[in-house]
């Protein structure tokens, strides 16, 4: 479980997050929802340590992240890929790029050899192993980032806006790849301020100004979201399906294409 307690986090004398008091368990499929500058990066970066709370805690599965002691726990637990995939990359080949995590965290080469062809297959890249990184795709940038954090087996999935510099059949690819992720057993935790990306997700956390301004079902935010994010013509139908019961929660396109073919039958 990862759980902020009270936490509060300043940049100089910018106040980033205030009061947070949340808790994220096992098996979650989680989109923190906001606009720029309401602190997902922030509140991302907190839950592994790479920044610490200015007031209050946060602990990953009861250990506290400002325990140096334990910091390396808490990062091997929580993998984070971040907005930019060329902020991650440094590896000459994208195997060698998976590959250096693994050597960081000291894993026998039979187990690398083995966690890198599992990663890389996972994520669709497998025969691009040996080329470079630079020559990939925006998309398959990210999916490499993934593979990164995938070979090192964290608990905790977290990306922040995987889909904010993709087109449309990148985000697609992405967004899938977090729902296979979760199929398999990860904790997922992405960040977005588009509004058709919350259907993929199970609970919304939504930011306004540093604060928790809503936390549960995508069907119980999309009013409250409506003045700051607009509307999207498929979450606008699918709220309208769920008013009159045809679906209990929101959907992707193809899961409500489902839906809506047993409905008829």
């Amino acid at each position: 479980m990862i759980k902020f307690e009270g936490s509060y986090f300043n940049y100089e004398n910018l106040q980033i997050l205030e009061d947070m008091n949340l808790e994220i368990g096992e098996g979650e499929f989680v989109a923190v929802l906001g606009l720029n500058g309401t602190g997902k990066t922030s509140m991302f970066k907190l839950m592994n340590g790479l920044l610490l709370p200015t007031k209050g805690k946060v602990e990953v599965d009861g250990v506290d992240t400002k325990d140096e002691d334990k910091i390396w726990e808490v990062r091997r637990n929580v993998g984070i890929v971040f907005q930019n995939p060329e902020s991650q990359i440094v590896g000459t080949t994208v195997e060698e790029d998976v590959a250096f995590g693994l050597e960081n965290l000291g894993v026998p080469r039979p187990e690398m050899i083995e966690r890198i062809k599992e990663a890389l297959e996972f994520v669709g890249l497998d025969r691009f192993k040996n080329m470079e990184p630079h020559r990939l795709s925006g998309g398959q940038k990210q999916l490499l980032c993934v593979a990164d954090i995938l070979s090192m087996r964290p608990k905790y999935i977290v990306m922040d806006e995987p889909t904010s510099m993709m087109d449309p059949m990148s985000r697609e690819t992405i967004l899938k790849m977090l729902v296979k992720l979760h199929g398999i057993g990860h904790t997922i935790i992405f960040s977005t301020h588009l509004v058709d990306e919350i259907v993929f997700a199970q609970r919304i956390i939504y930011l306004r100004n540093g604060k928790v301004a809503f936390d549960g079902r995508p069907v119980d935010v999309v009013e409250m979201i409506r003045d700051e994010f607009g509307s999207s013509e498929f979450v606008d139908f699918q709220m309208d399906l769920f008013k009159k019961g045809i679906i209990d929660r929101l959907f992707d396109v193809e899961e409500l294409a489902e839906r809506l073919v047993k409905f008829c039958r």
